[in-house]
């Protein structure tokens, strides 16, 4: 599933936030019983709209074989630059608590 409008902000308001080099990662519990995901590339990282979808679908796909270890919480994944390292989103994903 995916966050709303709404969840985007509350989240942006006031979720804990994991700093990382290349991305920042916010999540907080939900009450649905599944994973949600939000993503946000921003225009000044990614000028080109090819680069900005490209990013996240892999960061969509990296959630997606993650979800059934990841629990009922909402995540929002922010990009911070040009080439954030998958392997540590994911690494941060699981590991959140």
């Amino acid at each position: 599933m995916r966050l709303g409008t709404t969840d985007i902000a509350a989240l942006l308001a006031g979720g804990p936030w994991l700093r990382r080099s290349g991305f920042s990662l916010a999540f907080r519990a939900n009450a649905f019983g599944v994973p949600r995901l939000g993503v946000i590339v921003p225009k000044r990282v990614f000028p080109r709209a090819v680069d900005r979808n490209r990013m996240k679908r892999q960061l969509r796909e990296l959630f997606r074989t993650q979800q059934a270890r990841l629990g009922s919480r909402d995540i929002l994944i922010r990009v911070t630059a040009t080439k954030p390292a998958l392997a540590e989103i994911e690494q941060c994903l699981v590991g959140t608590p």
